[in-house]
């Protein structure tokens, strides 16, 4: 994997507000990434670019952090929680799978990993409105896929 991407990071969530919504019955979500499914219980998150994604439902609350009741009975104001993550940005585009769906990285994406075995591919764009670099990582905080 070292050959598909550049050195990689430790990077800030910034607590960026957006709204959420949950999922009452499986449907399939258009991600710039490509189609994921959304199971019963999980949040389908809009972003700041009003991009769309799933996040599992038992992940929500350590990551997110609700802000009020649903405004319209259906979506809610959330933060995201300032949580330190590794990344790294890709160098050309790539595909890789996480829970069984396939992933598309384009060009300069960046990967992040929240844990071992959930990664996220995030626009460069999107990722530097909502994630701030901090340092490189030391060579047992890297990752591969």
């Amino acid at each position: 994997m070292s050959a598909e991407r550049s050195r990689t990071y430790i990077a800030r969530r910034r607590p960026v507000e957006m709204m959420a919504r949950r999922v009452d019955e499986q449907q399939v979500i258009e991600t710039w990434e490509g189609p994921r499914t959304a199971y019963p219980g999980d949040f389908v998150m809009t972003g700041t670019q009003n991009e769309h994604w799933p996040v599992a439902g038992a992940k929500f609350e350590t990551l997110y952090d609700v802000l009020g009741p649903a405004e319209d009975g259906i979506n809610q104001r959330v933060r995201k929680k300032p949580l330190e993550v590794a990344v790294y940005q890709t160098y050309r585009p790539l595909t890789f799978q996480v829970g069984g769906e396939d992933f598309q990285a384009g060009l300069g994406y960046f990967i992040v990993r929240y844990e071992e075995g959930n990664y996220a591919p995030c626009e460069p764009g999107v990722f530097f409105e909502t994630f701030e670099l901090l340092r490189p990582a030391q060579p047992e905080e890297g990752f591969s896929l």
